[in-house]
């Protein structure tokens, strides 16, 4: 009996230190998260269970994350694409982010393409 005692305690402590790491994601990695498991359960089960995924974050969060990243920048991004002003980094980030959030809204290219090629299997 100790040791499921023991086993128990120790996959206690595994969940909880899983759901804390998951809990120190950014608003950021969770947006991408979403983005990148609607293109995958698309591409595996089909558009239907793509669709179905129950999103982590709202696009609010996820457009309020982009502003964040184009605020860095102030008034330089006035009256062109921000993408043109940004460093590198910061550019990879804004579009990673950009196109997680075309996802969340089923478009996109990425999405796009996985629900053209591999359809709804569940026909």
């Amino acid at each position: 009996m100790k040791q499921l005692t023991l086993k128990t305690l120790f996959a206690g402590a595994a969940m909880t230190l899983a759901l804390n790491v998951q809990a120190a994601d950014s608003v950021y990695d969770q947006c991408v998260a979403d983005g990148n498991t609607i293109v995958e359960l698309t591409k595996e089960k089909g558009t239907t269970a793509g669709r179905d995924y129950e999103q982590k974050t709202s696009l609010k969060d996820c457009y309020a994350e982009l502003k964040s990243i184009e605020a860095k920048y102030g008034d330089a991004t006035k009256g062109v694409n921000p993408y043109s002003v940004m460093d590198a980094a910061d550019r990879k980030k804004w579009a990673t982010l950009f196109d997680a959030i075309d996802a969340k809204q089923y478009r996109g290219t990425p999405y796009l393409m996985a629900s053209y090629y591999f359809g709804d299997k569940s026909k």
